[in-house]
């Protein structure tokens, strides 16, 4: 399958129908696998291999077109609706006053004339084009309403009969356009959070060439080139510092406002802010390969995407304006079949043309599914589809690895014991002087922990490494050996002076390092995977949101049991591998549960594959980004709960939109059908009714995960909240 996407920018959609039509025409071109169109945004996501010429030949032979770069929404020009306002305004008063004068008639044909074919001239080209391939859609409804109108006072006026209904026809107009107006100033708000992101990345860049700063476009920057980055300044590119030191905000990938402090070797990321120090960095990644482009494409993808609740909806949208056209037809026949006048039959027919909303429809899941998209961006979470958020809403269980999940995954030292007469420090810095060279986990902690202790390291001699086992180094004259309890045993030391510290420093587990000195038992080191700072909460976020926690680990039993213990979690499996991880999903899923995986390491990659909903740690592997459907940015199972907090918003605000869309039209259309609505208010309802879903869905922008404090005073999630 091929993974060649493309985001296309369509003109021309009216509503839910026409974003089905054109979505049923792309899926049927040879070269293309899948194609999404989302009548919120104006887009359509490709995925496959096919020419954009093709694409827009058949876009053309439906009606629409493709627009060029990035389209904020689907806009209506303000110039028509002012025309149309304008114009309008005389042509109602003259009929609700019932001004006679001489020729009023016919100033309210010339400029109701201006208004239907002049402002509204677009419901009537839409409609034909539609009409060509004999379909129908919301230009139909509208051109078919506005021109009945139209078109009979007309005929009276030649007649000489003085029931007019031109101020209908121009108000149908006028309110339609304001309503398209509102609607698309209000769909480009959907799309605010990504563009907001957009307009992150500086658009030049100070870059060292040949050792002069020269200030040169984002756009021409190139793998391997030094750039500047003074205090107050964003990163343009993916990097690592090689010259300065400084804090950063990085904020616009992680959603934390908290600034990381930034060394020589440390990457930097493109969109990210340099707080307090000047630095150099090399160039890694620029242009489309930056970490912050894939997150907008992402985000953007996500948005294009369907969630299987709108099913309904589309199939529904899919003979809504053929059904609404008979519905009206066998309005105006009844009504004349009852014996009422031919107006009347007309004007209650009209109603019913204008009163059905399929845009409402349309809009009730792909508007809410937008802006939940880019809200989630916006707080480091970047959710791969639609179908993710609305499955991460359903999460009955939620495994969780452990290391680098729900622990720092790095050991530390925890515990020094010193069992010779030197000095705490300077046997210390023997030791750590020993494992400078080494590459395992254990040595670099020893390191680091003397780092932190403020001891100078020195030089070791014979340095020799035993492949997981252990070290062998001189420093000072003396022979260390430091490893794990076998590989002393098999160089023959006797470790029985150690024993009983053993015993008291090997609970919670904890790992022990020990360490002989020309032969002798010398210095036990107690090392543990942290927990993270926020693990605690989380885990009582996600339990008081009705999901079951639970621990699967391939780490040995007594240190699954400790960090089980620490952070709350009372179902744990461990010494597991990665097949048995699978089995464990399964298992879950067989007993018809929505199951959940949170994961970092490539042994988490098929474990993230089988669940229903993967999330995988932003500071994870590549391979387990990849195979997950929810990515942390900042590595924090905080993310988490608010990843599956704020999915229910959305599926909240969606189940809010249909409920509105459905029973709209159920109760509006049988209402205009028996008389109860006039044309112009059936209008100005049926704008109503697709704002009312628009603005509904925008009160996601306002999402915030809120935090109190429990009886323990620890920071948790309260309950999900929009302002």
């Amino acid at each position: 399958m091929s993974n060649d996407k493309k985001i296309l920018h369509i003109k021309g959609m009216r509503c839910a129908s026409c974003a089905r039509r054109i979505e049923n025409a792309l899926t049927q071109l040879e070269g293309v696998e899948d194609a999404r169109v989302n009548f919120a945004t104006g887009e359509a996501v490709l995925r496959g291999n096919v020419n954009e010429d093709v694409i827009g030949s058949t876009l053309a032979s439906l009606g629409y077109s493709l627009e060029k770069g990035y389209v904020r929404a689907l806009t209506t020009p303000g110039r028509r609706l002012v025309i149309s306002a304008l114009l309008t305004t005389p042509v109602f008063l003259i009929a609700m006053l019932e001004l006679d004068f001489p020729h009023s008639s016919y100033l309210q044909f010339l400029l109701a004339t201006v208004v239907v074919f002049g402002a509204g001239s677009e419901f009537f080209v839409g409609a034909l084009r539609q009409l060509k391939h004999l379909k129908a859609n919301m230009d139909t409804l509208i051109a078919m309403g506005s021109g009945a109108a139209y078109a009979y006072s007309l005929t009276s006026l030649t007649w000489g009969v003085k029931e007019l209904y031109f101020e209908t026809a121009c108000m149908i107009i006028t309110l339609v356009l304001l309503g398209r107006f509102l609607e698309a100033r209000a769909r480009a708000r959907t799309t605010e959070a990504i563009e907001g992101l957009m307009t992150l990345v500086p658009k030049k860049a100070h870059c060292l060439r040949e050792a002069a700063e020269i200030e040169v476009p984002v756009k021409e920057l190139s793998v391997g080139d030094r750039v500047i980055v003074r205090p107050g300044e964003r990163i343009p590119a993916d990097g690592r510092i090689i010259d300065g030191r400084t804090t950063m905000d990085e904020a616009s990938l992680t959603g934390e406002g908290l600034p990381v402090v930034k060394a020589p070797g440390d990457t930097v990321q493109a969109s990210t802010i340099n707080l307090d120090g000047t630095i150099v960095f090399e160039v890694l990644r620029v242009g489309e390969d930056t970490t912050f482009a894939h997150i907008i494409r992402m985000v953007r993808e996500a948005q294009s995407s369907k969630a299987p609740v709108e099913r309904l909806a589309d199939r529904v949208s899919g003979i809504f304006v053929p059904v609404v056209l008979l519905i009206a037809g066998g309005t105006a026949f009844g009504w004349l079949w009852a014996g009422y006048c031919y107006p009347v039959a007309l004007t209650t027919s009209i109603a019913v043309l204008l009163i059905a909303c399929p845009c409402a429809l349309g809009l009730a899941t792909p508007a809410a599914v937008t802006v939940g998209v880019g809200r989630a961006a916006q707080l480091g979470i970047l959710i791969r589809d639609a179908q993710s958020l609305e499955e991460a809403s359903r999460i009955d269980v939620l495994f969780f690895d452990k290391t680098g999940t729900i622990t720092q995954g790095r050991p530390t030292v925890t515990q020094f014991y010193n069992a010779t007469q030197i000095p705490d420090g300077e046997f210390l810095s023997q030791v750590a002087s020993c494992e400078r060279p080494s590459e395992h986990p254990f040595a670099r902690a020893i390191v680091e922990y003397a780092e932190q202790k403020g001891v100078p390291l020195q030089t070791a001699a014979d340095f020799r490494a035993y492949s997981g086992q252990g070290v062998k180094a001189r420093c000072n004259g003396h022979l260390l050996t430091i490893g794990g309890q076998r590989m002393l045993w098999e160089q023959g030391i006797d470790l029985a002076p150690l024993e009983a510290k053993a015993r008291e420093l090997k609970g919670g587990g904890r790992v022990l390092v020990y360490v002989a000195t020309d032969g002798k038992a010398s210095a036990l080191f107690a090392l543990a995977d942290g927990i993270k700072d926020t693990s605690l909460q989380a885990i009582d976020r996600i339990k008081a949101m009705g999901i079951e926690p639970s621990l699967l680990t391939g780490d040995h039993y007594e240190s699954a049991q400790e960090v089980a213990r620490q952070v709350g979690i009372e179902r744990f499996k461990a010494e597991l591998k990665p097949a048995e991880k699978v089995e464990e999903i399964k298992g879950e899923q067989l007993r018809g549960r929505k199951v959940g995986m949170v994961g970092d390491g490539i042994n988490d990659a098929p474990a993230l594959m089988t669940a229903d909903v993967s999330f995988a740690m932003g500071t994870g592997t590549d391979v387990a980004l990849e195979s997950s459907q929810v990515t942390l940015m900042k590595g924090d199972i905080k993310k988490v709960a608010e990843a599956v907090a704020l999915s229910r918003q959305v599926m909240r605000t969606i189940r809010q939109n249909l409920f509105w869309a459905f029973s709209y039209n159920i109760v509006a259309i049988p209402m205009a059908a028996l008389g109860h609505l006039s044309p112009m208010m059936a209008a100005g309802f049926m704008a109503f009714s697709s704002l009312l879903v628009v603005f509904n869905s925008l009160r996601l922008r306002g999402y915030e995960p809120r935090y109190v404090l429990d009886g323990r005073g620890v920071l948790e999630h309260a309950p999900t909240a929009l302002r």
